[in-house]
């Protein structure tokens, strides 16, 4: 749930926000933010892996460690001066270190259910985590219209310490 809010929230909002709030142009926010879905591909690729291989198929640990350092490049976004290469490799590493979380949940819960039930394991992590994704719709844009900007990033932190929490 709280994964998907905060992929979905970047991946929603972030161009109205550096529009609005550092001045970049629709295209200069729009190229920024392409690096969002690469930095996913790359990241659940290297989660996979360093949950294979570095973590002997543990995957609670790459889930907070991805975790943690989301919030970290989330704060970062927000704390930045408005330089559009910083913000792309920002927006790359939010991307890259939610993206992780994101496909190893539902390998998890996959692989800790019965083989039996796996695929209902799977088909509820993701139910769930679509909830998240339509919580960052309406809910998180009347948080950031009666908050602003400081309440959106606000909630963004407040998501991923509760999915480092959960995990």
């Amino acid at each position: 749930f709280f994964i998907y809010v905060i992929r979905t929230a970047i991946n929603d909002w972030s161009v109205l926000y550096l529009v609005e709030t550092k001045g970049y142009s629709l295209f200069a926010a729009g190229a920024c933010v392409c690096w969002f879905e690469v930095g996913g591909i790359v990241g659940s690729l290297a989660a996979g892996w360093a949950s294979d291989k570095l973590f002997l198929g543990r995957r609670g640990p790459v889930n907070i460690l991805f975790t943690l350092a989301t919030i970290g490049a989330l704060l970062g976004l927000w704390a930045s001066p408005g330089m559009p290469i910083l913000d792309a490799g920002l927006i790359f590493l939010i991307g890259f270190f939610t993206f992780g979380p994101q496909m190893l949940i539902g390998m998890a819960a996959a692989e800790l259910s019965h083989k039996k039930a796996a695929g209902t394991a799977t088909g509820f992590t993701g139910w769930l985590a679509y909830f998240g994704a339509a919580s960052a719709g309406y809910p998180l844009g009347k948080m950031t219209q009666d908050y602003g900007w400081h309440g959106f990033f606000m909630v963004l932190a407040l998501c991923g310490v509760a999915s480092i929490a959960l995990l």
